[in-house]
């Protein structure tokens, strides 16, 4: 999947579904300025070594526009008072295994 030089087409194809996926995140979110502007598929170098993923530029657009969500729908939580601790279901009483 990452490696370049590998043009295997059951490989090619997954890189496909990958940039579909990617799509579609994007269209699911809103997001169709970065689709405009396309997400720059391809290999890029990152941490873990070469990748097949979107652009560097849209790669830090697209982490910072989940931050921002992230932020917004936590203090949404927060007003509507749904931020709280959840409550933990009641477990069945379990017969004693020593006793």
């Amino acid at each position: 999947m990452h490696d370049p030089a590998n043009a295997d087409g059951e490989v090619i194809q997954l890189r496909e579904i990958h940039r579909l996926i990617d799509v579609a995140v994007c269209t699911a979110y809103g997001w169709n300025d970065l689709l405009d502007s396309g997400l720059g598929h391809g290999f890029h170098e990152m941490r873990q070594g070469m990748r097949y993923t979107v652009g560097p530029v849209v790669r830090q657009e697209i982490l910072d526009r989940l931050l921002e969500l992230n932020h917004e729908r936590y203090a949404a939580e927060q007003r509507s008072g749904a931020g709280g601790k959840r409550k933990t279901a009641e477990r069945p009483q379990q017969p004693e295994l020593f006793g």
